[in-house]
């Protein structure tokens, strides 16, 4: 009988801890698809239009030269590019963006680490693609506008764009 005990105890057991680890494994679904709707909602803020007159550039100044993650030919390559920001400077965020602008000016490492995390993480072969530069330019601005909490920051321009 006492067999016959320990036996049931052990099967309650571990069905109690399988229903933690559903628990635990849908939590973690459950916040990587919030994840996604995050970068979704991101992305519609990329595509806002203000006048060129409104938009003043920010240049970074110096050309980042890095590596690319190696693709299916394993060989190393490198990508070059110069990246200027467009800042929204209309006359309703004038005083808003000149703060960015400023704070843009102090942080100029973290805009050149976050393009570099985002070259270093493209294939050559996807550097190579048609839209490579668009897709580049898309996922600098949503992580610099999520980095700054700011979507003042309204384009991309890309001067040089070489890979090798």
């Amino acid at each position: 009988m006492s067999k016959n005990k320990m036996g049931m105890t052990l099967i309650i057991l571990l069905l109690v801890v399988l229903l933690v680890l559903f628990a635990v494994g849908f939590g973690f679904l459950y916040k990587a698809m919030n994840k996604t709707n995050d970068a979704t909602d991101t992305n519609i803020v990329v595509q806002q239009t203000v006048p060129i007159e409104d938009i003043t550039v920010f240049p970074l100044g110096e050309t980042i030269i890095t590596n690319l993650l190696k693709g299916p030919d394993q060989k190393d390559h490198v990508i070059k590019i110069s990246v200027n920001l467009g800042i929204n400077t209309s006359k309703e965020t004038s005083k808003e963006a000149e703060n960015l602008i400023s704070n843009l000016e102090l942080q100029k490492i973290i805009i050149k680490d976050t393009i570099i995390d985002i070259c270093i993480n493209k294939t050559y072969e996807e550097m190579e693609m048609t839209n490579a530069k668009t897709v580049v330019k898309d996922e600098i601005l949503a992580s610099l506008q999520e980095i700054f909490a700011t979507n003042l920051i309204v384009d991309v321009y890309i001067d040089d764009f070489f890979t090798q």
